[in-house]
């Protein structure tokens, strides 16, 4: 693709993503995307078949700029058990300060994409680029204990996703925060190697 479809798609995906969060998914139209970008709506649908195309791609791009600046907070020289505690209390913070933003927002607006499971498999695919890393430098540094990376990671993926935004909106946020320290303290000791 070309440098100049490139700016162009990033121009799209930036009005769309202002209208989504303005208006909602189901209020927000290509004819809307068009005008915010001030294209011609052939020329959106040359870029883009669909808004949920879009919004799949605004997801993700604010996954992969969150998964960065989580990983930007993680001293590289931290043993690879800190770092991997760092990186779940990270993410948790993260969304923590997302739940009070969206606190005041309406029911409305936190719409999902119809084509949400897929958008869910390309948030863990980055999850698990960020996580097997840190478990398999762990594991050869005599630090952690496990037996298959993949399944670890897909592991820690289910646990750590009860920490949703719902989850964090009904219960005092004291609760919460015990309730994520009790997690990771739990996957931490299940990880580190025993030392008998």
């Amino acid at each position: 693709m070309k440098n100049h479809d490139l700016e162009k798609k990033d121009q799209i995906k930036q009005a769309a993503r202002k209208l989504f969060f303005r208006f909602g998914f189901s209020k927000t139209s290509m004819s809307d995307i068009a005008k915010q970008c001030d294209l011609a709506k052939p020329t959106l649908y040359y870029y883009y078949k669909s808004k949920e195309e879009i919004f799949d791609e605004v997801v993700i791009d604010e996954a992969q700029l969150f998964m960065n600046e989580v990983e930007a907070q993680i001293p590289p020289n931290l043993p690879a058990d800190q770092r991997l505690a760092m990186f779940f209390k990270t993410i948790y913070e993260g969304k923590k300060q997302y739940a009070e933003k969206m606190a005041d927002v309406p029911d409305y607006l936190r719409e999902h994409s119809p084509h949400g499971h897929p958008i869910i498999i390309k948030m863990r695919d980055l999850f698990k680029q960020k996580v097997i890393p840190m478990l398999i430098s762990g594991k050869e540094a005599g630090v952690l204990a496990f037996e298959d990376a993949q399944n670890v990671a897909d592991t820690l993926i289910f646990m750590m996703e009860f920490l949703n935004l719902d989850w964090m909106r009904h219960f005092p946020m004291a609760h919460c925060d015990a309730v994520f320290q009790t997690m990771n303290d739990i996957i931490m000791n299940g990880l580190k190697r025993r030392t008998e």
